[in-house]
Order: C-alpha cells, then sequence, then structure tokens
C-alpha cells in the first residue's frame, strides 16, 4: 500500500491510549455520498450489507485507503476485514462499555514484545456528522488496551465512570481508529441531528474471527476415523467447521465432562484475597493510569501544623532555577521554582508534621500492594513556588531499561520499584498549574514525542491532576511521564515530595 508510515506521534499516541484519530480522511466528496445514501435508506441500524447502488459509498468504507494503510501498519501483514461497516445506533441510556478486561484473549490482545507491536484486531469508527464535547455518542476509556486488571463492574455498567470515560470529539470526515481491546461504550446521543458514526471492524492474520464475522472458512468434512471417538474426544479435536463459542471441557484430573453451556471458563492461578485490603476501583486506576490520588489523609490540625512549619522556617527554603528546559509554555514568567530541603528535619516541633508522612497507614497500606513489604523512603522535599514560577518539562524512559523504571503486573500483583509519593498542603486546580502526567506511558515503548515533552503539542494526553489539601498523590518516579505546569495560583505551590524504593533495589 503506498499509506505514508506512521509518525513516531501517531504510534505513540496508539500505543499509550489505544486509539488515535485521523482528520479529514474523508474528502468533502466521500462525505457527501455517505451522507446521501443515509438520507436514501431512511432509518437503518446495523450492518450495511445490501446490495442497492445507494451503499456503494457506505461500502467503500471498508477498503478506504487512508483506513487500510493504518490498519496494516498496526495489525500487520494479511490483515482481514472482521465485521462490515454498521450504522451506530443512537442509545436511550448508557451502555455497558465492553474492552478493556479482555486482554486474556489472544485473538483480540495489545501487546508489545521484543520491540514488536501485536494487535490483532481494530475498530474503525467513520464520523459522518460532528461529535462535539457534551454530545455523547461514543465513549472510549483510555489507555484500557493495555490493562492487565479486571474492570470494576461499576466502570462496566456506568454507574462510577472514576473520571476515566472520555467522549473522544471528531468532525465529519474523520476517522478514528482504535485497538479492538480498549473499553469502549455508548453515551445517550445529544448532538443536533442524528449520529451518524459508522463502525467496522479488521483483525490480523491467523486470529479466529468474531461471532458476526463475514469471514467463511471452507467447509470440509472430517476424517473417517473420527466417527469412533466419543463426544467430548471429537469436540476437543480441531474441527475447522465449529462454531464460538465452542463446548466447555471441564476435568478433574481424573475424568472429563461437558459443561450444560458453551462460553468461556478460563481458570486462573490469582484468587482475590478479601483480607488484603486492595481497593479493587484503585487497584484499576492505578495499573491503567500509572498514579493515584489519596483523597483527604491529612486533617485540618495536621494541614494547619505543617504549613505553620514552613512559615516559621523562612530561612530554610531556597530559590533556584527553571526546570522547562527549552519549553515555551512550561516557562511561566520567569520567577524561579523554590524548595525546602529536608522539612522531616525542621528543629522541633515543626519536623513533626513531615515526619508523620512517612509512615502514614493510608500511604503504607497502598505501598504494600504496590511495591511489596521491604520498601525505603528515601528522601523528603519540599516544592513551595510562588506565582510564575516555571513548570517541569514531562520526562520518563521509553523502554524500562534500568530496574527502577520497571513496572509489571503479573499473577495479580502489580511490581513498582520506584515511587514518588507527593502530599499536598494546598488545593491544586487546573488554573493553577502544578503536576501533569501522561496516563499509560508506564506500558509504552514508543520514544516520547518532543510535543508531549516541552508540552507544545500534547496531543490531547497530558493531563492535569487536580487535588485539594490533605490529599496524597502517588505516581511511578521513572515508568509515568510526569512533570508539571507553571504554577499560576495566588498562594504558593505547597507540596511535599516523598521517594520510596522497592527491596529489590540497592540503597548503600
Amino acid at each position: 500500500m503506498n499509506q505514508q508510515a506512521m509518525t513516531n506521534e501517531e504510534n505513540y499516541r496508539f500505543d499509550v491510549a489505544g486509539y488515535m484519530i485521523v482528520p479529514g480522511a474523508l474528502s468533502a466528496a466521500e462525505l457527501k455520498a455517505c451522507n446521501q445514501a443515509l438520507d436514501q435508506l431512511g432509518p437503518v441500524e446495523g450492518p450495511l450489507r445490501w446490495t442497492s447502488p445507494i451503499c456503494n459509498a457506505l461500502h467503500a468504507l471498508r477498503e478506504h485507503p487512508v483506513l487500510l494503510g493504518y490498519v496494516e501498519q498496526i495489525c500487520g501483514e494479511g490483515f482481514r476485514l472482521d465485521d462490515s461497516p454498521r450504522l451506530v445506533g443512537e442509545c436511550t441510556e448508557k451502555s455497558p462499555l465492553m474492552g478493556g478486561s479482555e486482554w486474556v484473549d489472544w485473538s483480540r490482545a495489545y501487546r508489545q514484545y521484543n520491540g514488536i507491536r501485536f494487535c490483532q484486531g481494530v475498530r474503525a469508527f467513520w464520523a459522518l456528522t460532528d461529535m462535539g464535547e457534551g454530545d455523547g455518542g461514543l465513549v472510549v476509556v483510555s489507555a484500557s488496551h493495555n490493562s492487565t486488571v479486571e474492570a470494576p463492574q461499576d466502570l462496566i455498567d456506568g454507574s462510577d465512570e472514576m473520571g476515566l470515560v472520555e467522549e473522544p470529539v471528531l468532525q465529519a470526515g474523520d476517522l478514528m481508529i482504535c485497538a479492538d481491546s480498549l473499553m469502549r461504550g455508548l453515551r445517550p446521543w445529544r448532538g443536533e441531528g442524528p449520529l451518524r458514526l459508522i463502525e467496522c471492524g479488521y483483525i490480523s492474520a491467523g486470529v479466529r474471527p468474531g461471532a458476526d464475522s463475514e469471514i467463511e472458512g471452507e467447509e470440509r468434512a472430517m476424517p473417517e476415523w473420527t466417527a469412533d471417538l466419543d463426544e467430548v474426544q471429537r469436540l476437543v479435536l480441531h474441527n475447522p467447521n465449529r462454531s464460538y463459542p465452542p463446548p466447555v471441557v471441564h476435568s478433574d484430573g481424573e475424568k472429563v465432562w461437558l459443561a450444560e453451556e458453551p462460553g468461556i471458563f478460563h481458570p486462573s492461578i490469582f484468587i482475590r484475597d478479601p483480607d488484603s485490603k486492595i481497593d479493587e476501583k484503585e487497584f484499576y486506576h492505578w495499573d491503567l493510569c500509572g498514579h493515584l490520588v489519596l483523597r483527604g489523609v491529612m486533617d485540618e490540625d495536621w494541614l494547619r501544623a505543617a504549613n505553620e512549619a514552613i512559615d516559621a522556617n523562612p530561612d530554610r527554603i531556597s530559590h533556584g532555577g527553571s526546570a522547562a528546559g527549552d519549553s515555551n509554555p512550561l516557562a511561566g514568567s520567569g520567577v524561579g521554582r523554590s524548595s525546602m530541603g529536608d522539612p522531616w528535619g525542621l528543629p522541633a516541633p515543626h519536623g513533626e508534621p513531615f515526619q508523620r508522612m512517612i509512615a502514614d497507614p493510608a500511604l503504607v497500606q497502598r505501598l504494600n500492594w504496590i511495591m511489596g513489604s521491604g520498601f525505603e523512603c528515601m528522601q523528603c522535599s519540599g516544592f513551595l513556588s510562588a506565582k510564575g514560577s516555571s513548570g517541569h518539562f514531562l520526562h520518563s524512559p521509553a523502554t524500562p531499561s534500568r530496574v527502577t523504571n520497571h513496572y509489571r503486573q503479573q499473577n495479580g500483583r502489580v511490581y513498582a520499584e520506584y515511587l514518588n509519593v507527593a502530599w499536598q498542603l494546598r488545593d491544586v486546580k487546573r488554573e493553577d498549574g502544578g503536576f501533569v502526567c501522561v496516563p499509560g506511558t508506564h506500558k509504552t515503548h514508543y520514544p516520547m514525542p518532543d510535543g508531549i515533552r516541552t508540552c507544545e503539542n500534547e496531543m490531547g494526553l497530558v493531563k492535569h491532576v487536580a487535588m485539594q489539601a490533605g490529599d496524597v498523590l502517588i505516581f511511578l518516579a521513572s515508568a509515568q511521564a510526569h512533570g508539571a505546569y507553571p504554577w499560576m495560583g495566588e498562594e504558593n505551590r505547597r507540596m511535599i515530595f516523598f521517594q520510596y524504593r522497592s527491596r529489590n533495589l540497592y540503597a548503600p
């Protein structure tokens, strides 16, 4: 195909978020022809499989050169159409989210291994009308294609969106491509006119077609010798004509038997431990994003003591230079960043509010399941920047090339070797600036684009984290891309910063 190679920015966005938008993929003439076809067809829903010439423009979407060029690069050569174009129907209430937790299904998985991308399936969405912010329609959970933690049921059914559900903004003629494992769904349509969104699906070579696929294998007779097999033996034997899902065969090690209904049986060595005290929503948010906020850990007395301790020791505050690097958006107004070294060592009683932070019960509870026991607190400092002080360019390695950068999840346990913990002594609103990150980057394998590093082209991926005084932010020190916007709050920024190392790292 003559498709131009995907840029690093496109690869980075798709790898981090699980989806990308190609603006203006349809020409004005193509867009007009598609809408005229829908006008003539009238109210329709579902696959567009009619042979009428009316549908020619819509059928052409499945083999559009722009789309196929991207699919080949994402899924590899030999990809196949799995689901014909269908008109996404307007819903009247929240639909359950699908995808996300389905990483165990290799036929639809997204993985990076030895520098090679394995995306076994993609979904393509053609916007034939504008879909603005707040209009409803298609929603996604960014980065969920890489999740290795079962999604909370509250997130799936929409009763608690956890601040993770996003509505992609699309203009008529745009193309959105997402990994088939990306969590997605529909929300009630509130835009002008009918929702006109065409969806189709593709799979890579050698994976199982979906239940609604038009791919048909050649009907072949089974060998004669299979007539002597019992029912279970025949069902276990490869059969090119078998339906999906196949019957479930159980075994206790001594006998086998069929389940009453077909489905999926996928036993795991991981068994939830009710004594672990792990909040499943926190676990999911952490694994998905690479950061977690504990709300309201500090009470008013504790906050007051910490702020009074800083006020009482102005001589311990130092003023440094800019950390914005070559970034104009992060430069601020030229005011240097201010800090306080080792606030836990302030003269009594002023060090006590910071010493309490070292092994706070709420923090230790999370560190035990994020890092495992035996962790060490390595350092403490205070960020006390005034209005106009510079931000910090975004930084993190592209791959876990050092042990300090490692993040992995295995058998229901997460392993993070190096963590930052930031205690907020004052409110942090978006307009104030402060901490930003790129959720999902602790699992990416592509170099960070310069536009992300400098925030000159955020690609819709850089997220500001709003917090209140008393909140505690935990984030991956080396694996997640993070930095800070310039501080623009009227009150000085007050954040106490700790670093923790796991028992696996050498610390002389």
